[in-house]
This record gives structure tokens, C-alpha cells and sequence, in this order.
């Protein structure tokens, strides 16, 4: 994790209204019109392994999109 800036920014929350709060702004993130949609088209065969791999990468592709386009409290 890279956090950029003097901000006391906590990786956790401390409280659970704190927690409601990351939550929702994620969660509007989520249905910005921007996002992309990192679900690959197509049908696909293969073994579990192959559709966890497949899982993993799509949300580790979600997690990159969201550290470039998160907005850190000021």
C-alpha cells in the first residue's frame, strides 16, 4: 500500500459509524458511470483453479481502478 500525503489516514476504521461511512462511499463508487467492467465476455470452460485465477485477477484489476480514482479525505 502507498498512501501519498501528510493525512492520518488509517488502513481500518476506528469506529463502526467510521466503517458505515468508507462503506457507502465505496459502495457509490462502485456505481460511478466511469468504472469499467472487469468481468471478461465470452463462455469459458476450465477447471476451478482456472475460474478462481480468473476471479482474483478481476478483482485485483477493481482494486488498482479504485487506489487511481479514490478521493482521500483532505
Amino acid at each position: 500500500m502507498r498512501i501519498v500525503g501528510n493525512h492520518p489516514w488509517r488502513e481500518f476504521a476506528a469506529t463502526p459509524q467510521e466503517a458505515l461511512e468508507r462503506g457507502a462511499r465505496l459502495d457509490a463508487m462502485t456505481r460511478l458511470p466511469g468504472m469499467p467492467d472487469f468481468q471478461p465476455r465470452g463462455v469459458f470452460r476450465g477447471s476451478h483453479a482456472f475460474f478462481v485465477a480468473m476471479d482474483e485477477d478481476k478483482e485485483r484489476r477493481r482494486q488498482v481502478w479504485f487506489q487511481q480514482h479514490a478521493k482521500r479525505p483532505a
